[in-house]
């Protein structure tokens, strides 16, 4: 196939070692337009080390060097003061939409209200990640028992290992002992579906883009607790493609481990959903190395189809 036009709709600045100019490298490497420069910005983050502060400034210093190549995001905390203030200064350095916007909290929250109205009332997009909530294990010191525990009770072997340590532990008391010295709640991000779909039906205006693990396992209606990313066949569509089937100003972008996951983990389901949802889908990496061209490529879509998720759908969206 020729060398189609791509924008990343989903990337970051100082994250997993891309500065501005490694970010213009790999968008060269990739032949690859544009990328959106998202921030993530949480004022209390409840777990400290699950959170790595990406500045509205960093990417407004990338989007000043390579304003053909960025286009630049924020999402200030919602519990923020002057967000409409704030918002419409940045807007005047050129952010074209309010992202990354990862959050411990629920949209059922007030605040959430408040601040999807100030985005609308602005005309900008929103972009947002939903993780759900689980235990985390923080260590309490470097031992090497303690950075065994955090890998495995923290995402090991796509969340098994969690699962068998916590049903060891109703068994062994010891086990159990130790595990709850590090375990800390984490409250989740934004995964609350039933609020948001009443928050996208309410506000036309705003373009939500969904992202992030709690989001893509939702491809499917059945879930696995043992599982952080979902495996295997979709025999039944969960609310995601309700969403997007539903809502004229509801997309997604498919970035990630937990997209790519989603539309690799059942072929056949997975093809359907990218032909069903091409006009709703965002192509985005997240600043990982998957190789989404090869993934797309290889359920051969009809080049108008790729189109729209390659780069169509964000032009509309920032259009």
């Amino acid at each position: 196939m020729d060398t189609m036009k791509k924008i990343d709709g989903h990337f970051h600045v100082n994250f997993c070692g891309f500065s501005a100019k490694k970010i213009i490298e790999y968008l060269d490497k990739n032949k690859i337009e544009k990328c959106w420069l998202l921030s993530w910005e949480e004022n209390n983050p409840p777990i400290p080390n699950l959170y790595e502060h990406l500045s509205i400034e960093s990417i407004i210093d990338a989007y000043e060097k390579y304003p053909n190549r960025i286009v630049p995001f924020y999402a200030p905390d919602p519990g923020s003061e002057n967000i409409k203030e704030t918002l419409e200064k940045y807007m005047g350095l050129g952010i074209k939409g309010c992202g990354e916007l990862k959050v411990t909290y629920k949209w059922e929250d007030p605040l959430m209200e408040k601040y999807v109205k100030i985005v609308s009332e602005l005309g900008l997009p929103l972009l947002f990640h939903m993780e759900a909530p689980r235990e985390h294990y923080v260590k309490v010191s470097n031992s090497k028992m303690e950075n065994l525990l955090e890998q495995l009770f923290n995402g090991a072997l796509n969340g098994l290992s969690k699962y068998y340590l916590t049903k060891v532990s109703k068994i062994a008391p010891f086990v159990l002992k130790k595990i709850s010295k590090g375990q800390k709640y984490f409250p989740g991000y934004l995964y609350d579906f039933v609020a948001l779909e009443k928050m996208v039906k309410k506000y036309p205006n705003v373009i939500f883009v969904g992202h992030g693990p709690h989001f893509w396992n939702n491809i499917g209606k059945h879930q696995s607790e043992k599982y952080t990313h979902q495996r295997g066949k979709i025999n039944e569509w969960g609310i995601i493609d309700n969403l997007l089937t539903e809502n004229d100003n509801f997309y997604c972008d498919i970035s990630g481990k937990s997209g790519f996951n989603a539309l690799t983990r059942d072929k056949k389901r997975a093809k359907l959903f990218l032909e069903k949802h091409h006009l709703k889908l965002i192509f985005g990496t997240d600043n990982t190395n998957y190789d989404f061209d090869e993934m797309l490529n290889s359920y051969k879509l009809s080049r108008v189809k790729l189109e729209s998720i390659y780069y169509k759908n964000a032009e509309k969206i920032i259009n």
